[in-house]
């Protein structure tokens, strides 16, 4: 997909980097980062948070997932976060059928449907 590959273990290395920037720069107390650590209930981060993390992480990939793969709305952990980032450099296109990521957007596609559907 991208000239450059980023393998797994550098991926979640660079976005718990950016996470944990965020919340230094937010005066947030730091701590070892989770898959499951939910970006805003957990973490505290919020939409503009989000969004600076986003672009800090566009600079460090040289690509946003967000714009063509992955809805924002449907990543709220720090591990879909990195799911949503390991995307980028799948070459062969197929999900993970345990890809936390996967599930959400899948929820987060039935939510707009029945909204559709409401209409």
């Amino acid at each position: 997909m991208l000239n450059q590959r980023f393998e797994r273990h550098e991926t979640e290395r660079l976005v718990h980097g950016a996470v944990s920037k965020i919340m230094s720069q937010r005066g947030l107390p730091a701590r070892e980062l989770r898959e499951d650590d939910r970006l805003n209930a957990t973490l505290g981060l919020s939409s503009l948070d989000l969004a600076q993390l986003v672009f800090d992480l566009e600079l460090t990939f040289g690509a946003d997932p967000f714009q063509t793969l992955v809805p924002i709305t449907s990543v709220q952990t720090v591990g879909q976060l990195v799911g949503a980032y390991l995307r980028l450099f799948d070459d062969t296109g197929l999900a993970d059928p345990n890809d936390e990521l996967a599930d959400a957007q899948a929820a987060s596609e039935r939510r707009r449907q029945r909204r559709g559907a409401r209409g």
